[in-house]
């Protein structure tokens, strides 16, 4: 069964149907909304699987401690276990979608 998001209207703007994004993830419509999942794309890369879309939430959780003022130090434990990715050549595993 789709998903009712997928079957959403888009906004105008959004190149090929898919949200645009910076490279924090955070769209660029409504600054500090973030986007983790399936439908991020970055550089031509999906992040259509969960262990591509999962190495992103750190970052985000990063960039948003970081705003806040926050201590993002314990977040590099999740790059050492291979779950942060600021390097996108990693996730140019070719997919079916």
């Amino acid at each position: 069964m789709p998903s009712p998001i997928c079957q959403a209207p888009r906004p105008d703007g959004w190149p090929d149907g898919w949200p645009e994004l910076d490279e924090d993830d955070q769209s660029t419509i409504a600054p500090g909304l973030f986007l983790s999942g399936p439908t991020v794309r970055h550089e031509g890369l999906k992040f259509c699987f969960i262990y591509k879309f999962r190495q992103r939430f750190a970052h985000i959780a990063r960039v948003i401690g970081e705003r806040a003022g926050k201590d993002t130090g314990a977040l590099e434990a999740w790059r050492a276990a291979g779950m942060l990715t600021d390097d996108f050549s990693c996730c140019a595993v070719e997919c079916s979608c």
